[in-house]
């Protein structure tokens, strides 16, 4: 990574903001709740069915409404209180949590509620995402954007790292009940904190109603069109989004298929994917600006390093390269939310963002079920091996794109893998 990103006192400046501050403490607590849940549920489908596929079906169903409501949901948050929303979807969330837990306490679950409270959550999330991401303008002014959402991706990972890690050793001691009913708890804290934040404070932005939702999405999908680089963000996003960022189907079937491990297992491969993730947090929090170098270097090492997977099938090397992974994948993630959060007007940020959501976590019931079934015909290992190649191909194309608009600087006939070449930090600029 260029030397230019770095960890400094800097790195935190957005808790200077105090709605901010509270925002991220209380997610952390809640977040870590649902962590333990995620891992609890992939384990209880694998033990219920031993079944890759199956559980390629529950990460598809959790998936599966933000592809058709993400974008809808962007419109309509765009013009409502998005602190609001945000209480509401916690609220929800919480409820889900306990009917979870009750089934799992009383030993009754099969698969169907299963695939039944999967769908129901992932409906919630299909608001509560694009909100999330686009709650945090409000919350700083837009100097600060990109180190909130850097911090903001600590926290995700930080609750990734000691979500999984609690879950493992609660399952193995107490079952899986505990970590729904935590999670449910969790909660709480959230929505404690939302209500106790300064409302003057907050930089509420939203969307008079004038027209349709409709006419409100083709508004949001002309401006993306006629903006190049986030058409070239999205080309990246689209191939990331359903062929990289299958973790909750990948690492469970790692740690099941191919470490033939148990429940501790998928923690410390889950945890070693939270720890990467939170030192490229780290140091995405230290960068005034999101960089184009670094957003194409950081999508070209995460694909070469699901690539690598296949050649090194061992306990410990899986679990460097899964926190790899994590480091590279965040830097990635963080930079292309920063760069179109900010290439946005405030009133179409949310439309723009739920794009990306869409992307990222819409389009995973593809790359699931597509995880899954290939997995259980080539192997695991195999499978990553292919959809990497795929994450490499997206690179190559939004690339592409970008030399086709000619957005990047090229130093005399400039064929497209020297682009690579810039793009990972070997020229002074792209």
């Amino acid at each position: 990574m260029p030397s230019s990103i770095k960890i400094s006192k800097e790195s935190f400046r957005a808790f200077r903001h105090r709605n901010y501050l509270i925002y991220w403490v209380t997610m952390l607590v809640s977040m870590t709740g649902t962590w333990m849940q995620s891992v609890a549920v992939a384990w209880l489908v694998l033990t219920l069915s031993s079944s890759a596929v199956v559980l390629g079906i529950v990460n598809a169903l959790n998936f599966l409404p933000s592809l058709f409501l993400s974008l809808f949901a962007g419109v309509l948050i765009d013009r409502l209180s998005k602190r609001k929303i945000l209480i509401l979807t916690q609220s929800l969330e919480a409820i889900q949590a306990i009917v979870f837990w009750w089934l799992v306490w009383s030993k009754s679950i099969v698969l169907w509620e299963i695939y039944v409270l999967t769908f129901i959550l992932g409906t919630i999330n299909a608001f509560d995402q694009p909100a999330r991401q686009a709650f945090v303008t409000e919350m700083v002014p837009d100097e600060d954007v990109t180190n909130a959402i850097g911090l903001n991706s600590l926290l995700f990972n930080a609750a990734r790292t000691l979500g999984p890690m609690v879950a493992g050793v609660a399952i193995a001691a107490m079952g899986m009940a505990p970590s729904f009913f935590l999670n449910a708890i969790s909660f709480l804290f959230v929505i404690v904190g939302f209500l106790f934040m300064k409302k003057e404070q907050l930089r509420v932005s939203m969307a008079p109603i004038r027209r349709s939702l409709f006419q409100d999405l083709k508004e949001g999908f002309i401006f993306i069109a006629q903006t190049p680089l986030i058409v070239a963000l999205i080309i990246a996003l689209f191939f990331a989004g359903i062929f990289g960022y299958n973790f909750t189907t990948i690492i469970p079937l790692l740690a099941k298929f191919v470490l033939h491990g148990s429940s501790r297992t998928l923690g410390v491969l889950s945890s070693a994917m939270g720890a990467g993730s939170m030192v490229g947090a780290l140091l995405m929090s230290g960068l005034a600006r999101p960089s184009k170098r670094v957003l194409y270097a950081a999508a070209f090492l995460f694909g070469f390093c699901e690539v690598l997977m296949v050649f090194s099938p061992h306990y410990f090397l899986l679990a460097l390269l899964v926190g790899l992974m994590g480091l590279t994948g965040i830097i990635y993630l963080v930079s292309t939310n920063a760069m179109l959060q900010l290439g946005s007007p405030p009133h179409l940020r949310t439309r723009v963002i739920s794009v990306y959501v869409l992307l990222l976590v819409g389009v995973t019931p593809i790359g699931a079920f597509f995880t899954g079934y290939l997995a259980d015909r080539i192997g695991v290992l195999n499978t990553i091996f292919i959809e990497g190649l795929l994450c490499l191909l997206g690179v190559f194309l939004s690339l592409l794109y970008l030399r086709k608009k000619q957005m990047f600087t090229f130093y005399g006939n400039v064929r497209l893998g020297d682009s690579i070449i810039n793009a990972l930090g070997f020229h002074k600029e792209l």
